[in-house]
């Protein structure tokens, strides 16, 4: 599915989208131990992440998305917003 989907980049997040045969649309994540070493810290950017798809998923239709976390979110939380401006960005390419 990576390789086959429409992808999108934000500064710590990708986003891959893929028409799906269901009427609905559906999120998978991934949050490699690597770029977030501690459990706390990858529960919650999924945390973030779900919500952000649930507020937005009647825009995106029924497409699956799989959200990469690209880059150590360091010092600074991921947010709500940026993960919505990511899913609203990919729909309007």
């Amino acid at each position: 599915m990576l390789k086959s989907g429409q992808l999108t980049r934000a500064a710590r997040l990708s986003l891959y989208r893929l028409p799906n045969c269901v009427a609905c649309a559906r999120i998978a994540l991934i949050v490699p131990k690597r770029l977030a070493p501690l459990a706390v810290t990858r529960n919650r950017i999924r945390r973030v992440v779900r919500e952000a798809f649930r507020l937005q998923q009647r825009l995106v239709g029924a497409q699956d998305c799989v959200v990469r976390l690209a880059k150590a979110p360091g010092d600074v939380a991921i947010t709500r917003g940026e993960v919505e401006a990511l899913l609203l960005r990919s729909l309007n390419v």
